[in-house]
């Protein structure tokens, strides 16, 4: 019998927004089409992605598993879009309900829209990290929405930099804002 520690690799599984789904509103949005429902948000999305054009305008190059390319420690930009899909829907649907409020105290206190899904994006993969990392015996993992809502209405009324702060930056991240003026994106 082995006392060593077992290591134990974790592994979230998370329905990604399909390719084809984006092929398809990325052809809607370039003839003018408007779009309904969840491609609204999806569309704006990529919209707020230029950076990511490229990839849209080639999508039948990529097979359903294949990565965009991304080099060593960059974000893959599907999973990216799918975070932001995910975080535009909980605003959307308020679920939880903290999510629209937070979304809508943030735009209040003068930070960009994009900036505020990544300050969601940032807390809700801290919340699947924690829900993976204690994942039951039998692997199964809880996603806890109320504790994720909760974080939520505790950071919504801080200033910008102190929220930053308070999920372990040093510097807040550059800005959507910021970035447009030095023609970087994020």
């Amino acid at each position: 019998m082995s006392t060593a520690p077992q290591s134990r690799e974790v592994v979230v599984e998370m329905q990604g927004v399909d390719r084809l789904t984006l092929a398809h509103v990325w052809e809607k949005m370039r003839a003018g089409v408007q779009l309904e429902g969840p491609e609204t948000y999806l569309g704006r999305t990529m919209a707020d992605h230029p950076e990511h054009f490229h990839l849209f305008e080639n999508m039948e190059l990529f097979g359903p598993d294949q990565d965009a390319g991304q080099g060593p420690g960059e974000e893959n930009p599907f999973a990216h879009l799918t975070f932001h899909f995910v975080v535009a829907s909980q605003v959307f649907h308020q679920n939880p309900p903290e999510a629209e409020v937070f979304y809508r105290m943030r735009l209040r206190q003068g930070d960009d829209r994009h900036d505020v899904m990544h300050m969601m994006i940032n807390v809700f993969q801290r919340h699947l990290a924690w829900a993976a990392q204690h994942a039951g015996p039998d692997g199964q993992a809880h996603f806890d929405l109320r504790a994720y809502g909760q974080t939520l209405k505790t950071l919504w009324p801080l200033k910008t930099k102190k929220l930053w702060e308070r999920l372990g930056y040093d510097v807040p991240p550059p800005s959507k804002k910021s970035a447009k003026n030095t023609g970087r994106t994020r």
